[in-house]
């Protein structure tokens, strides 16, 4: 467009906007030359990228296997009783082990007595059939064989102090309410819903958590203009709110014997079960703690009889009151234990044995019944084999993934693509000439080329820290096959090597060499006394090291890299240039502008001369 904003033909004969292109032509095509050398060397980085990323997660996922002993050097164990079970790790020895089970130890648990009273209430008579966790804290109630309420509504009464606290639902409004005595308490005797009706601690021995409601949760809400009724909290709220505490306790709510029961996943005297309440002679403010303790009373967790917590591995004395008061009267922690186990290993006795498990010598023996057993240990050969198969699979796979890309050569003729290519093309036929122009970006590339190179190196190179002749790869059974380095694996061989020597494989892939130190005594690197996927693991992470510092480690080109200094580089030559092109377009323009201004004014003379000629 000119200067004056005129497009095509002028009054002159000329047109300026295709003499204006001409005049750009040069300028275009080296600015596009640049664009396809960013979009060139954006490719190539792309293409660095997506081989770090291989190799990346190949180090860190898939060779990180057979670097470890427990896959390389595989044990079993067998025991000779069912009552004794075993399983070996790679530090236990080939050998014969006597084990013998003196006791069995035991996991804290408590278990309700008798049925709770859960009655819902309708006018003066009772129905069990309740499952709200308030009809079981808000009622003493005494009910004939009719479902007859002849009982108060009393759910607590304070020993030293003249105060009974009643609560209860009202049928037009859900209120809950007290009846005023000495105590202290407001003189309407009302209590706020929003506060603590219900609360204790638990401890499973390792930590301690707390459960509370508050009289609005226990009793639910009445729907309104702006909210939804709160449906009251039931058993299993309670039983679902214990168990999410993230302690070793669980909690469970039988509907059919309606009881309540606590269970330690845990076993062993330091696992307990620790349920905490507050002081029941202290009046104000233990309206929650006397509620609670009414809820454990009614659940029947102790004999009342005798004053003791019934609990597995131990028992807990409390002080029991009249039988007609309140029985849970513990103002303090009631607490039931595990209990410990033992078992004699080849004459040694663990009398400390939590969960029926202990571990000796890499061997660890659960105990599942009191007997007496003959633990045999071997080589895990079937699994090591297996091990060594998957290595060769992994190896050759990621291996000819590189021989691909890099042997595969650039399609000629085949250059990104300009804007104005790419305007002249449909989406389809753009991405087809894509496909062809990435390829080849990193032929015989020399970092893929010496990631190649020391791969199949690391293979054939005999591991110098290990003595003996099974100390290569070859001599255990693999070997390589064809010009590209693929692995091959003699099984027979293999197995004839752990035979004869069970930590062959694990020294050929996993050993460590650390005999190599510099003059302060410092462990140094060893390669050539390395196992294999030891190798392969510093290579791995020198060719990151390689790949980040040539091609950076993200999309982003601000991050330090050969390739992303180019490309910041172009990118900044490529602004300018434009800028540059801008200016020059501009300035054919006004030069075109005024030519075209100076033929239309020798050509507004001429008809002048010929007219005045006429």
């Amino acid at each position: 467009m000119g200067v004056n904003g005129i497009y095509g033909l002028s009054g002159s004969g000329l047109d300026i906007e295709s003499m204006v292109k001409v005049g750009m032509m040069s300028k275009q095509n080296e600015y596009d030359k640049m664009a396809q050398k960013f979009t060139k060397n954006e490719w190539t980085k792309a293409a660095y990228l997506e081989l770090n990323s291989s190799i990346t997660t190949f180090n860190a996922s898939t060779l990180s296997q057979y670097k470890m002993s427990s896959t390389m050097n595989a044990k079993t164990a067998e025991s000779t009783s069912s009552g004794v079970k075993v399983t070996a790790n790679a530090s236990a020895g080939i050998m014969t082990h006597q084990v013998t089970v003196n006791s069995l130890s035991s996991n804290a648990y408590l278990i309700g007595t008798n049925s709770m009273q859960r009655y819902a209430i309708t006018s003066t008579t009772a129905s069990q059939t309740s499952v709200n966790l308030a009809d079981v804290l808000f009622s003493r109630l005494d009910v004939d064989s009719n479902g007859v309420v002849t009982g108060s509504m009393a759910a607590v009464t304070t020993a030293n102090k003249n105060q009974t606290d009643e609560y209860g639902r009202q049928l037009n409004n859900a209120w809950v309410f007290g009846t005023d005595g000495t105590s202290g308490y407001p003189a309407s005797g009302q209590v706020n819903l929003q506060s603590t009706a219900f609360s204790f601690k638990i401890s499973d021995g390792n930590d301690t958590k707390e459960v509370s409601y508050t009289y609005e949760d226990l009793l639910g809400t009445p729907a309104t203009a702006t909210t939804a009724a709160k449906s009251p909290v039931t058993f299993n709220d309670l039983v679902s709110k214990i168990n999410g505490l993230g302690l070793n306790i669980r909690a469970a709510y039988d509907s059919v014997n309606d009881k309540f029961s606590f269970y330690n996943s845990e076993g062993g005297a330091a696992n307990n079960i620790s349920i905490t309440l507050g002081n029941s002679t202290n009046v104000n403010g233990t309206r929650a703690d006397m509620v609670t303790r009414n809820f454990f009373d009614n659940m029947g967790l102790y004999q009342s009889k005798n004053g003791e917590l019934i609990g597995n591995g131990g028992t807990t004395p409390v002080t029991v009151g009249d039988a007609n008061s309140i029985l849970f009267k513990l103002g303090g922690a009631t607490s039931v234990s595990g209990t410990n186990g033992s078992i004699t290993v080849d004459g040694v006795v663990y009398d400390k044995v939590a969960d029926n498990k202990v571990t000796v010598g890499g061997i660890t023996y659960t105990a599942l019944a009191e007997t007496s057993a003959t633990v045999s240990v071997s080589q895990d050969v079937d699994s090591i084999v297996d091990k060594v198969k998957s290595f060769v699979a992994d190896y050759n796979k990621l291996l000819s993934s590189l021989y691909e890309k890099y042997d595969e050569k650039p399609e000629t003729g085949y250059t990104p693509l300009t804007q104005s290519q790419k305007d002249a093309m449909k989406d389809e036929q753009i991405t087809k000439w894509e496909e062809k122009a990435k390829k080849g970006l990193l032929y015989h590339d020399q970092t893929l080329g010496k990631i190649i190179n020391e791969m199949r190196e690391s293979i054939y190179t005999s591991v110098d820290s290990v003595e003996g002749k099974y100390n290569s790869a070859y001599s255990i059974g693999i070997s390589t096959t064809g010009l590209k380095g693929q692995l091959v694996l003699d099984e027979d061989k293999l197995r004839k090597a752990l035979a004869e020597d069970s930590d062959a494989v694990y020294n050929v892939f996993a050993k460590l060499d650390n005999s190599k130190k510099d003059a302060q005594g410092n462990v140094v690197n060893n390669p050539s006394g390395n196992g294999i996927a030891q190798r392969l693991g510093d290579i791995f992470t020198t060719a990151m090291k390689n790949i980040k510092s040539r091609a950076g480690s993200s999309t982003s080109i601000t991050e330090d890299s050969d390739l992303n200094t180019l490309l910041r580089n172009l990118q900044t030559k490529m602004s300018n240039f434009k800028k540059m092109m801008n200016s020059f377009e501009n300035a054919l323009y006004k030069k075109y502008d005024k030519m075209e201004s100076t033929l239309a004014s020798l050509g507004a003379q001429l008809n002048f001369v010929m007219g005045g000629n006429q």
